[in-house]
């Protein structure tokens, strides 16, 4: 199947620093910071924040679902990469959720989570092919 229309548009404006935009008007700026100027986040950690984003709308989706009284939902992710030669993918990638609400039960959470790392997640799916990915949650009451 072909598209006629890109899906992202990404512009360089200078230096290093490029902004990349959707077809609903949506951007986000870039930048290596190699000349010393951060103008925007790299595309790597852009990669991990996407990982993070998409992992983290599944497990709203699916606590809500279950009727789950979520307040707070962060998700930290780092990821190792070789320290020489080119191109330096990642090789793992550690997320961990730190989830706060009202009486959250941990059999829905793990259910959330593992669901979008195992079965939802278009990101992990896309990443889990050259990275190996974990993970793991925390449950705070609030």
């Amino acid at each position: 199947m072909s598209k006629t229309a890109p899906d992202v548009v990404v512009d360089w404006v200078e230096g290093y620093t490029f902004v990349g935009s959707d077809g609903s008007g949506h951007s986000v700026v870039f930048d290596a910071n190699a000349t010393g100027v951060s103008r925007g986040i790299t595309p790597m950690n852009a990669l991990l924040a996407s990982l993070g984003a998409c992992s983290g709308m599944d497990v709203v989706a699916v606590l809500g679902k279950r009727r789950q009284e979520l307040t707070s939902l962060k998700v930290s992710i780092s990821g190792l990469r070789p320290e020489f030669g080119y191109p330096k993918p990642y090789t793992s990638i550690s997320l961990k959720y730190v989830l706060t609400g009202k009486n959250l039960r941990k059999k829905f959470v793990d259910e959330a989570v593992r669901g979008s790392m195992e079965k939802y997640c278009s990101v992990a799916a896309t990443v889990n092919a050259r990275a190996k990915i974990d993970y793991s949650y925390e449950i705070a009451e609030g």
